[in-house]
């Protein structure tokens, strides 16, 4: 009965049992960032703001982009103790605006980085999310947004899995993950696409 609990908890996303990680950091899997890459452009400078050891930021600059990288904690990359959330002595003349945002969140705050983001970038943003944020209502008012609306969704075909080292994500994971992209730019409804 327990171990059924335990993988219900795991399927939901509650790991408040299970060893959460610390700040819900989780690496971004490289293939996750190289299939964005491979399917949406983006034009100017980027910012990823929960860098955490640069796993997004550094595929971004194997791809020639300009990228500004920050994290409220010390993983030994980018610029630390910048808390995304409050602007107050955040935004130095490198921040007060960005061309786009790409960041892979803290599960738990996704929504506040969204909102954030919007106030910031001036083109796209790009959140790895889990496809089950498309759920809620507290969200619906954020979806619906036409000043820097919902483009698409880029749904990954197979599981992405959140390996607890390098080199360990070899199995897809049990949770279904894609891109969400807002361009400011852009009129119409969102659309989806798979990454295969």
């Amino acid at each position: 009965m327990k171990e059924s609990a335990d993988l219900a908890r795991k399927i939901v996303g509650d790991n408040s049992r299970l060893g959460r990680s610390a700040s819900d950091f989780y690496p971004t899997p490289h293939e996750a960032t190289i299939g964005l890459i491979l399917n949406e452009k983006f034009e100017g400078n980027i910012w990823e703001p929960a860098c955490g050891k640069g796993d997004i930021s550094e595929i971004l600059k194997g791809y020639g982009y300009d990228v500004k990288s920050s994290d409220i904690n010390d993983y030994g990359y980018g610029e630390i103790n910048k808390d995304f959330l409050n602007t107050d002595g955040l935004f130095s003349n490198n921040y007060k605006t960005v061309d786009n945002i790409i960041t892979n969140p803290p599960f738990n705050l996704a929504l506040e980085f969204i909102l954030q983001s919007k106030m910031y970038a001036d083109k796209k943003i790009a959140m790895f999310l889990k496809t089950s944020f498309l759920e809620g209502v507290k969200r619906y008012g954020m979806f619906k947004d036409k000043k820097f609306p919902l483009k698409c969704i880029y749904q990954f075909s197979k599981r992405i899995s959140f390996g607890k080292s390098e080199g360990t994500h070899k199995n897809g994971g049990m949770i279904a993950f894609a891109w969400f992209i807002w361009d400011k730019e852009y009129e119409g409804k969102p659309y989806i696409n798979w990454i295969l």
